[in-house]
């Protein structure tokens, strides 16, 4: 349970308040109601948040697409929605969101994490990586950040454009780069740092236990799934330690967003007013 400390009443928030279970998904939440410390929210209904939708078997790991969900599908009312996963990533499974929700689609990849040097689940299956901590996983946050600020700066704008509203966001997991995203908006809107944590640390909770998942992959290699299941995982302290290298470079997370993602202080005006309403 989680307060938000702005000068009126003192309002609970709950994370769990946000997912929306709709059959088939596991992550998929409406961000709406999402304190912010001057006292407004996040407006229902105007930003989701989701794992990837794909065709029945393009994937094993993935939500799958099923005509029965469509009127649940269709009631997202979703204008946009914006994939973030890499190029290889699109290409193997293409995300079913737009089929499902009559959306039109936007592509921002971002291949760490599906691709390259950060694709760890192949270094695991080769066996060059047989661990991954905490430590691991907020170094390869740092990294992304790092790498990527434009398209996160891109992604962002995408939610400047009235008429791309509703917009829902997705990567594979709606894990990392979502929750890379997320998190960046949030801080970007003024929300409490306690709150963007537990709103990233929820998808391991409405997706425990992941690696289980992904243990038939890493038989060959003979890993402890345990030692690994970090990488599937979405522990609390590793957005606290991304956020807190991008505070202490940048000195804020809109310094950030504003120095290496070329984002003007106007438009981080504009995305709160999209985005926030009174409570």
């Amino acid at each position: 349970m989680l307060m938000n400390s702005n000068p009126g009443p003192v309002k609970v928030w709950q994370p769990e308040s946000t997912h929306l279970a709709l059959a088939g998904t596991a992550n998929l939440r409406d961000l709406g109601g999402t304190p912010t410390l001057d006292g407004r929210v996040i407006a229902a209904g105007r930003l989701y948040r989701a794992e990837a939708l794909v065709a029945p078997g393009a994937s094993t790991v993935c939500s799958i697409w099923d005509e029965a969900n469509a009127e649940a599908y269709a009631a997202l009312k979703v204008a946009t929605v914006l994939d973030l996963r890499s190029a290889r990533e699109q290409d193997r499974a293409p995300s079913a969101w737009p089929v499902a929700t009559g959306a039109e689609y936007v592509s921002i990849p971002i291949e760490e994490g599906g691709a390259g040097d950060t694709d760890y689940v192949r270094q695991i299956r080769e066996g060059r990586l047989t661990s991954f901590t905490v430590a691991d996983m907020a170094a390869y946050y740092g990294l992304t950040l790092r790498r990527r600020p434009a398209e996160f700066a891109a992604a962002l704008r995408v939610l400047l454009q009235r008429d791309r509203l509703p917009v829902l966001v997705h990567c594979a997991a709606g894990k990392d780069r979502t929750g890379l995203l997320v998190a960046l908006l949030l801080e970007a809107l003024g929300t409490a740092r306690e709150i963007v944590v537990a709103e990233y640390a929820l998808t391991g909770v409405l997706r425990p236990n992941r690696v289980a998942a992904y243990a038939h992959l890493f038989v060959e290699s003979d890993v402890d799934p345990a030692a690994i299941a970090v990488l599937f995982d979405a522990p609390a302290a590793v957005m606290a330690a991304a956020l807190d290298a991008l505070v202490a470079e940048f000195g804020s997370v809109a310094g950030y967003l504003e120095r290496a993602g070329g984002l003007r202080p106007p438009e981080l005006d504009a995305l709160r007013a999209n985005l926030l309403v009174d409570h």
